[in-house]
């Protein structure tokens, strides 16, 4: 394994340094999302404590649940009674604060699966100018199996930044999808909050 690192050149070693961040925030965000998700059926308690006026009941529960969702509606509740316009001004507020949470280092992840295969093919390219600079600078005959060991080694870092930028994607992709579904409960119960909260 350390052979194909190490004949791959010095391109291998941000592209192992990207497959170490994807890996970090993976874990991280996987985590965040865990715990913004561990009382699912909060919202909707809240949602019903709203609807039947027991105001105070419903921000306890929503100030100890965890979630972006419940996080939301204690921004509503804390200004019951307000006008609806003012309340919505607070719930979107909040929204936009825990929209923002959600995406922290997706971006980054989604960088790394854009500029990985980059750092491949210019790790590639590279690996090709020195095989063909070594057959030009040979006085004897071209020997095609030099030609073709330079090449092969070149190929090494197209397959490594694939091999991280794959992996990238399918995560963002599956981690973006989180953060939708986090944002459109929090603007279904936020709405539907606001047209009980409000005057």
């Amino acid at each position: 394994m350390w052979y194909f690192f190490d004949a791959g050149g010095p391109l291998m070693y941000p592209l192992l340094f990207c497959s170490v961040l994807t890996l970090a925030y993976t874990l991280e965000r996987s985590f965040h999302f865990f715990r913004a998700g561990l009382s699912p059926d909060a919202p909707q308690k809240i949602h019903d404590l709203i609807e039947s006026n027991e105001f105070s009941s419903a921000l306890e529960l929503a100030e100890c649940s965890p979630g972006p969702v419940a996080a939301v509606l204690a921004a509503g509740l804390k200004h019951a009674g307000k006008t609806k316009g003012f309340i919505e001004e607070e719930v979107i507020l909040e929204g936009a604060k825990e929209i923002k949470r959600l995406n922290t280092n997706l971006r980054l992840i989604e960088l790394i699966s854009r500029i990985a295969p980059l750092m491949g093919l210019l790790g590639t390219v590279l690996g090709m100018v020195n095989a063909f600079q070594q057959v030009a600078q040979s006085n004897s005959a071209v020997d095609p199996s030099m030609l073709a060991g330079g090449i092969w080694e070149a190929l090494i870092t197209t397959a490594a930044g694939l091999t991280v930028a794959i992996p990238a994607m399918i995560i963002h992709h599956m981690l973006e999808e989180k953060v939708e579904s986090f944002t459109f409960r929090m603007k279904f119960y936020g709405t539907e909050a606001v047209k009980h909260l409000g005057t």
